[in-house]
Order: structure tokens, then C-alpha cells, then sequence
């Protein structure tokens, strides 16, 4: 019946028989089988009527009600959605769905004129004692506000008065905000969501003129702080941001409360929704807000309370997730309005953050509209460098300035002073920030803005320099440096065309710290790559020169000297430099006493007389011999200290370094003085070696040999009398003579001698610090033979033999230096110093023939052992390895440290077993020394005589065995002990 008859039974539904079993089905248990399902009859019939498409159709008003009331009874022992479903079929009216909500709680519990008070009927306001009865109607109104959820949802978009119901749900949720938690939590969630569905349904225009009474926010403001839910707190909130729409009074009296919950919780939940709530909620509240704020009497009201909005959202920004902060406070000032709000919101970040305030603000000021970001730093130096009650009690700042204490203590309000300024400044230089205002500095609005904020900075710069009220002297100079990085910042963001057009006023300023700013941004714009366009950089060069001549600050001088040099290399037509080199002459750098200032200006002057070439010939020989003279004498002042002397002779050798390179063919009567000056100061001072090298270098690459060497004698005079500067300048000969073909020095090779020879005479001065000495001849046979050694063999050993010569007859100091000149010599040629063997054999023995000086022994010992490490004793006769041998043994000479070395060199490069035999046996008469050290030198000589030879020592060895019997019963417990020793490893090593 009801699966055939569904239409018919809609048809007649008014009917006493069709209800009667309408009736009966919902009421009876029974179960049935349809299409394979079973389902109880009550189920199938609900279905079917709802699957009907003459449902809504055919019922009228009367049967709806009649309809739903059943519904709402039925749901008491089912509560199956096809009842739901039915009713969404056949949509109630709100006034329906109201006459049921007063069937369940009684006909006048909804019918007072206000929300809020007990009302008539204790079944709404009555005790908190629930009954059977009252458990009952609540699962009736859960049941109803379920489908009025649904049914609002479906309505959209068509007329219907829905505000009917919203006095009903604020009377009811006042009844559930008085439940337990457990009870009362699924009702409270369930009301505040039908209360959203009806509320922004309903237009907002609607909303304004609904009745005060109507809507109840202050209870929604007690669900906001006592329900547990988030969810359900979130709801509440939406809700009472559609009834601000009403009733923005109330919201401006609670405004405080509402915006804690959101900032205390809701947003400290690191989540999307509560989010997106918060964010819906502020661009509803907020503007409710200002609404109000319009009314008369009210208009005074508006700045506190967003200052208020604004102090709880930073006071609960610590708490806020940082990825989500940003994006709020950006809605938030956008609700409140950035111009005025937009500094305010910086400032308290920093002074409530100390520690992260300047990157939120930053990240802040690179989510707004460039536009927008520098009017509120503007606002901010503005506002800031005034001092008045009405800002101090803005940002929380004691009223009254203790003046007692303020010059050990600083005034709260002088110091958020400074954080402002460093908000600017951080704001200012940060990537983001610059590189947003470079894509839109050339519109108008940004420039004008920038124009204002360089202004501003110029005042605050001014109006800090001179304050006047007591403050700690550090604060006070933090606030100027601080204002003077703020123009800084300011102009370096300009674009290049205002940037020019700005400088030269700034340049010309009154105030010393303007200048310097500007010159600061000058010279990082000069800087290469120089984002300023090249061809109108010529107005720039009268006011930097006129600085640079004018300046009585001496870092602001050295900063437009230094400009002035930068911009010399950045000019393309070197005509408009000459204002400068004639500004900057010898006499204008003789007035300069601060170091820093004479080190830029000389530096300025070598760059602008080398961009100027051509142009500059007449002036640099005059400039040189200005910088020669003042290291030559080294007048400086005895202020300064050892640092500041040596900024001033580095900044002059580079100076003079670039004009050699630029003008050493103009330079020729200076050359001379140039190499002893760099040679002298190579040598002697520390903190100039470094650059006096390169000078030194650049001059060996760029005066020609031949002139070198034609000067190298009075060249060697000039520096003969410092031992440090005569390395310096023999390997700048060699540096020199190095870039000549093998052929040309072949051609040259006498003057090399000449000078050469001269200078291995340095031993023959009279001197006491033999080491130093041996140093400085070390150093000239080694520059002397990087130039030799790069001849031929052939043409390398009369030069050699004839160095040789000059001193093999000599005193024992030229012996001393043609031995060392044989053993480095030796070292370098190895095998190829055969030509040289038979000489410096025969010479050693002469010289060794007569008791000599210690260091003669030792410089012509040690040339004998290099010499025979690479090559044998086989071009002398017997007779004169006899002599030889003979002459290394004598008595006087065996005491000498290095005998050792060089008897077993000799026993090694001996081939001859004669000449073996005859040393072999000298050694072990020399055994019988009275000497104990002289023993034990022997015996170390004859192991490793055994060793090198092996096995064919053996037949030598019965002439050893006599002197070794002996020697095991040396007085000496040390030399028998060694003795032992030698003959215990005798069998291994002649093995």
C-alpha cells in the first residue's frame, strides 16, 4: 500500500483515515521486506512520501504544521534521518518551525520583549534541575535545530524571514549556557550554528534594522569565554561578528574582550580554520567598530579603541605562529587603516619583542604597498621626534620625564626614540624592502614620498644634534648615528636621476652629519657596478672638490677625496679631472696633518694623474719627488701613531706605484732615488714591506736593464750602508735582468760581474753581526746566480772562473765568499760542476795548509762535502790527494764541526783504492789522537765508510783490527764504549 499508493496517500493526507494510518505506521515496530531491504513500515512510509515529488506541492501550510508536529513526537522514540528528509522535502516556513519551538518549551516562552532575564516560564529560565520532561523537549529542539540547519542551509536566495527564529535560538542558548559541559556541549555547538546559518543568510541590511533586544552578544561573549571547544568558541565568534552588524555599540564597549580571546587563543592554535576565523571575524568587528565610533559624541572613542585593538594583537603576538602573524597584523591594519595605524603596530612590536621586534616589522613593511610602508616610516620619524603625554601614554611610556635621573638613566620615551629610528633603518636596508621600491621608484607618488622621508630625516638629524633636554651623552650620539643611517638609507634608495639631482644640495649642507651621509651614499653608488648613469656624473666632480678642499671634518674630507678618486675612474673624458689635479697639488697636501686625510688625498692623486695620462705629464715628476722626499725623511707627526704612519707611507708607495706604471719614461732623474727609497724601505719597515715589494716590482718591470745596470753602481752605494736594503736590491737586478733573452745577457754578462763583484765585497766591511752578514751574501750569490744560471753552460763557467779568480787570492773574508759562492754553485749545477772539482779541490787544500778563522773552515769544509756529493775525486794526481788528505787531517783542523761530514764525502767519491788506502790509514793513525772527541769523530767516519762500501772494505780491515784493539782499552769509557759498538755492527754492515 504505501509503495503503490504514496501519491494517493499524499493526496488525501488531510483526511481522519489517511492520518489515522499515517499515524499507525509511525507509531507501530513492524518490519517489512521492499526491493530486497527489510525496514520498519515506519522508515519505508517516511521515505516513499519524501521520495514524492507532490510532496511540497500538495501540502499546504496546515498539513505541514500538522505534519511536522507529528515528526517532532516521532523523533522521541526514532530518530531516523528519513524524518528529516521528509520535512526537507517539503520546506516549513520560519513562523512553522517557531510555532513548533513553542509547542516543545510552552506559547509564551519566546514571546518577551527582550533575551536577556528569567521571562515568564521557569521551562526556559526555571532551576538547573533536569527533568524527565525537560530531557524530552531538548531531544525534540536538538531534533528541530538539525533540520532548521539544513533547511537554511538549502534556502539561500529566497525570501523568507528567518529572523523570526534568531530571538528563539539566543533565548535557548542562554538556557544551554547554563548546562554542565557534558551535557550542554553538543546543544551549545548546534545553536551557535544555526545562530551563523540564520544570521548571514539575512542581508546586512536587515540586520541594522533589526530591534537591540533582538540579539543577545554579550551571551555569546560568555560562550567565547567559558566554553572549552575551540570549534565551538570560533562559531561564537562568527556569530558575533554578524550581530557587530547590529549592534556595534556593544561591540565597541567589549571590543577589548573580544580581541584578547582571539589573540590569547584563537589564533595561538597553529591552524588554517581558526585562522581564516579570526581573519573573518576582524574584517566584520572592525568596521562595526568604526561604525559606531561615528555616532555623535562618539568620534573621540575610535583611536583608543583601535590603539587598544592593536596593544592586544602585539601583546599576543609572542604566542601567535610566526608564518601566521604577518598575514594577520597586515588585515588587521588594512581593517584599521595603514596610514594611521601602520607606525603605531611597528612601534609596539619592537617595544613589546626586543629581541625579534625588527624582523617582524621588517616582514611587515614587505607585504604592504611600497607607498603605503614609507608613508608610516615617515609617520614614524615624525611622530617619534616630538614628546607629548598623548604619545607617551599611547605606547605605555611613564607621562612625566624624570630629569634628576635621566643623565645616568635613560627616559623610557628616548629610548623607544632609538628603536624607532633602528625599525626605519633595519626596514630601510633590508633586500626585500630595496628591491620592492626599486620596481616602483620611478612613479611619482614613491618619489615624492622619498623626497619627504629624506627631509624628515634631515630635520631629525638636526633636531636631535641639538636636543636639549638631559639624557645619557651614549643615547644621545646613538639617536644622531641612528637618524644619520636613516639618510643614508633614504637617498641610496633614490633613483639615479633624483639621486644626482639631491647630492649636490645635500653635499653643500650646513650640517656636518648631512654631508657626510650624503658622501657616504656617494660613494657606495660610485662603487662599481654604478647604477648611476655614467655620461651625467660630470656635476658631481665641482662640489666633491670643493668638499674635499673645504671640509673641516676630517672623516667627511677623507670621504670626498676618496668620492673624488672614484669618480675619476668613472669619467670618460679625462678633461673634466683637471679641475681636480690642480686643486689637489703638492702644496694642498703639505696642509693636511690628519693621516687618514693625506693617505686619501695622495691615493686620489695618483688615480686622477694616471685617468688624466697625457694631460698629467707636467705634474707627476713633482708629485714624485714630493712623496720621495716625505718618505725619505719621514717627517711625520709625532701624533700619530705607528698605524696611522703606516696608512700614510702605504697610501704613498701605491700612489707612487700607479704613476711609475703610468709615466716611467717621464720619470728617469728619479729613478735612481726611487729603487734605494723602495730597497731602503723593503728592508726596514714591517708594515710597508708588502706594498714597498710591489712598488719594487712594478719598478723592476718597468725601467729598461740596460738602464738599470748602468746605474746599478751608484744604485749599490746608496744602499750599501743598510744591511736590509742590499737583498732588496740585488733581486731587483735580478727581477730586472730576468725579462733579457739569453742572447742579450750574454752581452751584458760583464756589467753583471761587475756589479756582482762589487757587491760580494759587503763581507769585507768592517762588521761585527756575522750572521747578518751571511745573510746578505747568501742573498747576492742567489740573485747573482738566477741571473747566471740562465746562460749556457759555456758561457755560464768563465763568468764563473773569473768570480773565482777575484777572490782566490785574497783575505780570508773574499775566501770565505768564494767558497760559499762554490758551494751554492755546486748545489745547483750538481754533476755539471765537473769543470769546477779540480779548482775547488787544489783551493782547499792551499787554504787549509795555515790555521784559519772558523768561518773560512767551515764555509770551505761545507763547499768540499757539496761539491763531492755529486761528483768523484778522479781529476787530481796521488800527490795531490795526498796533500789533500793531509791538510784535512792536520792536527788543528780536526776539532773542526764540520771535518766529519766532509772526510766522509771524500772517502765516498774516492773510486781510487789507493787513494782509499792512503785516506783509510791517515783515519786510523788519527785514532791515536790524544783528543777524545777527535777519536770518536774518526769512529763515526769509519762506520759509515764501512757502510757505503760494504764488502769491499775488507781489505782494508787487518790494518784497522791493531788500532782497534787499542782503542778498546781507551782511557775514555765513552770512545772504548763507541769502539765496541763499531766492531759489534761490523759483520751487518759488511753484509
Amino acid at each position: 500500500m504505501i509503495t503503490q499508493f504514496t501519491e494517493v496517500l499524499i493526496d488525501n493526507l488531510a483526511s481522519d483515515s489517511v492520518w489515522t494510518f499515517f499515524s499507525s505506521c509511525l507509531s507501530t515496530k513492524m518490519i517489512v521486506t521492499c526491493s530486497g531491504l527489510t525496514k520498519q513500515v515506519s522508515h519505508l512510509l517516511l521515505s516513499s512520501l519524501a521520495s514524492s515529488p507532490l510532496l511540497a506541492e500538495k501540502v499546504k501550510d496546515k498539513q505541514q504544521a500538522k505534519l511536522l508536529s507529528s515528526l517532532v513526537k516521532f523523533c522521541l522514540s526514532d530518530t531516523t534521518l528519513e524524518a528529516r528528509n521528509l520535512v526537507l522535502a517539503s520546506p516549513p516556513s520560519p513562523s512553522l518551525l517557531l510555532d513548533q519551538f513553542k509547542n516543545i518549551w510552552g506559547q509564551e516562552a519566546f514571546s518577551g520583549g527582550r533575551v536577556v532575564g528569567r521571562g515568564k516560564f521557569s521551562l526556559l529560565y526555571g532551576s538547573k534541575d533536569t527533568s524527565e520532561e525537560d530531557v524530552e523537549r531538548w531531544v525534540q529542539t536538538c531534533w528541530l535545530l538539525e533540520v532548521t540547519e539544513k533547511l537554511v542551509g538549502q534556502q539561500k536566495g529566497k525570501e523568507e524571514d528567518w529572523l523570526l527564529l534568531a530571538r528563539p535560538m539566543f533565548v535557548l542558548l542562554r538556557k544551554v549556557a547554563d548546562m554542565e559541559v557534558e551535557e550542554g556541549t553538543y546543544k551549545l555547538s548546534l545553536l551557535l550554528s544555526v545562530l551563523l546559518q540564520l544570521l548571514s543568510f539575512v542581508p546586512d541590511s536587515k540586520l541594522r534594522q533589526l530591534e537591540t533586544g533582538q540579539l543577545d552578544p554579550e551571551l555569546l561573549v560568555h560562550c567565547i569565554r567559558t566554553s572549552p571547544s575551540p570549534d565551538t568558541r570560533q562559531t561564537a565568534l562568527q556569530v558575533l561578528a554578524r550581530c557587530a552588524v547590529s549592534n556595534p555599540d556593544f561591540i565597541l564597549q567589549n571590543s577589548i574582550t573580544i580581541f584578547t580571546f582571539m589573540g590569547s587563543h584563537l589564533l595561538k592554535v597553529d591552524s588554517k580554520h581558526s585562522f581564516q576565523v579570526a581573519c573573518q571575524a576582524l574584517e566584520v568587528i572592525v568596521p562595526a567598530i568604526k561604525t559606531a565610533c561615528q555616532a555623535p559624541g562618539k568620534a573621540h572613542q575610535l583611536q583608543a579603541t583601535c590603539l587598544g585593538v592593536l596593544t592586544t594583537f602585539v601583546d599576543a603576538s609572542l604566542d601567535i605562529p610566526a608564518h601566521r602573524l604577518t598575514e594577520f597584523l597586515v588585515r588587521l591594519i588594512n581593517c584599521l587603516g595603514d596610514s594611521e595605524h601602520l607606525w603605531i603596530a611597528a612601534l609596539l612590536l619592537v617595544r613589546k619583542d626586543k629581541a625579534g621586534g625588527e624582523r617582524r616589522v621588517v616582514e611587515l613593511f614587505s607585504q604592504l604597498e611600497v607607498e603605503r610602508g614609507l608613508e608610516a616610516l615617515l609617520r614614524l620619524l615624525v611622530n617619534t621626534r616630538s614628546d607629548g603625554p598623548h604619545l607617551r601614554k599611547m605606547f605605555g611610556v611613564r607621562l612625566e620625564r624624570r630629569e634628576e635621573e635621566a643623565v645616568e638613566k635613560p627616559d623610557e620615551w628616548d629610548v623607544l626614540r632609538l628603536r624607532a629610528l633602528q625599525v626605519v633603518t633595519q626596514v630601510l636596508s633590508a633586500t626585500s624592502f630595496k628591491r620592492r621600491v626599486g620596481q616602483v621608484v620611478e612613479e611619482d607618488e614613491v618619489g615624492q614620498m622619498l623626497n619627504l622621508l629624506i627631509e624628515a630625516a634631515i630635520l631629525t638629524i638636526q633636531e636631535y644634534g641639538t636636543i636639549s633636554v638631559p639624557m645619557p651623552a651614549k643615547l644621545k650620539k646613538n639617536l644622531v648615528n641612528q637618524s644619520e643611517r636613516v639618510l643614508e638609507y633614504s637617498l641610496s634608495l633614490l633613483p639615479p636621476s633624483l639621486f644626482l639631482q639631491l647630492t649636490s644640495s645635500l653635499l653643500s649642507s650646513t650640517t656636518p652629519s648631512v654631508r657626510q651621509r650624503a658622501l657616504e651614499v656617494v660613494s657606495s653608488k660610485l662603487a662599481p657596478p654604478s647604477p648611476l648613469p655614467i655620461p651625467s656624473l660630470s656635476p658631481l666632480v665641482s662640489p666633491l672638490i670643493t668638499l674635499a678642499l673645504t671640509e673641516d671634518q676630517p672623516h667627511t674630507q677623507q670621504l670626498a677625496l676618496l668620492a673624488v678618486r672614484q669618480l675619476a675612474k668613472l669619467l670618460p673624458d679625462p678633461q673634466q679631472l683637471l679641475q681636480a689635479a690642480e686643486a689637489f697639488s703638492c702644496s694642498f697636501l703639505s696642509q693636511l696633518n690628519n693621516p687618514k686625510v693625506l693617505g686619501a688625498a695622495v691615493l686620489s692623486c695618483g688615480d686622477i694623474l694616471t685617468c688624466l695620462g697625457p694631460l698629467a705629464v707636467g705634474r707627476v715628476p713633482g708629485l714624485v719627488a714630493w712623496l720621495c722626499t716625505r718618505l725619505e725623511k719621514e717627517e711625520e707627526s709625532n701624533e700619530w701613531t705607528e698605524k696611522e704612519v703606516a696608512v700614510v707611507h702605504n697610501s704613498f708607495l701605491y700612489c707612487l706605484q700607479r704613476l711609475v706604471e703610468a709615466f716611467v719614461g717621464f720619470l728617469h732623474p728619479l729613478l735612481p732615488r726611487l729603487v734605494a727609497l723602495s730597497c731602503k724601505l723593503t728592508g726596514s719597515s714591517p708594515s710597508t714591506i708588502g706594498r714597498s715589494k710591489m712598488l719594487l716590482t712594478c719598478l723592476a718591470t718597468t725601467i729598461p736593464p740596460h738602464t738599470t745596470l748602468s746605474l746599478s753602481t751608484q744604485l749599490l752605494e746608496s744602499v750599501w750602508s743598510e744591511a736590509s736594503s742590499v737583498p732588496a736590491f740585488v733581486n731587483f737586478v735580478a727581477d730586472n735582468c730576468r725579462r733579457l733573452e739569453r742572447g742579450q745577457l750574454s752581452s751584458v754578462s760583464k756589467q753583471v760581474v761587475d756589479l756582482f763583484t762589487r757587491a760580494l765585497g759587503y763581507r769585507s766591511r768592517p762588521t761585527t753581526d756575522t750572521e747578518t752578514v751571511d745573510q746578505v751574501e747568501d742573498s747576492i750569490i742567489s740573485a747573482f746566480l738566477s741571473i747566471a744560471l740562465r746562460l749556457s753552460l759555456e758561457d755560464f763557467i768563465p763568468v764563473y772562473q773569473r768570480l773565482i779568480s777575484l777572490h782566490l787570492v785574497g783575505t780570508d773574508a773574499q775566501l770565505t765568499t768564494m767558497f760559499n759562492l762554490t758551494n751554492k754553485v755546486g748545489s745547483k749545477l750538481k754533476s755539471l760542476f765537473s769543470f769546477g772539482v779540480e779548482s775547488c779541490l787544489l783551493a782547499v787544500t792551499n787554504v787549509l795548509k795555515d790555521e784559519r778563522p772558523a768561518g773560512l773552515v767551515s764555509a770551505c769544509l761545507n763547499s768540499l762535502t757539496t761539491v763531492l756529493t755529486y761528483n768523484k775525486v778522479e781529476v787530481i794526481t796521488l800527490v795531490q790527494y795526498e796533500q789533500l788528505v793531509t791538510t784535512m787531517l792536520s792536527t788543528w783542523l780536526l776539532s773542526s764541526t764540520s771535518l766529519s761530514s766532509s772526510l766522509v764525502q771524500l772517502a765516498t767519491s774516492t773510486p781510487d783504492d789507493t787513494n782509499w788506502k792512503y785516506l783509510h790509514y791517515q783515519l786510523l793513525l788519527v785514532l791515536r789522537d790524544s783528543r777524545a772527541s777527535v777519536r770518536l769523530m774518526v769512529l763515526s767516519v769509519l762506520t759509515k765508510c764501512v757502510t757505503d762500501r760494504t764488502d769491499t772494505y775488507l781489505p782494508v780491515l787487518p790494518d784497522a783490527v791493531p788500532f782497534l784493539q787499542e782503542i778498546l782499552e781507551d782511557d775514555d769509557q765513552t770512545v772504548e764504549a763507541a769502539c765496541r759498538d763499531f766492531i759489534q755492527q761490523l759483520p751487518m754492515m759488511l753484509e
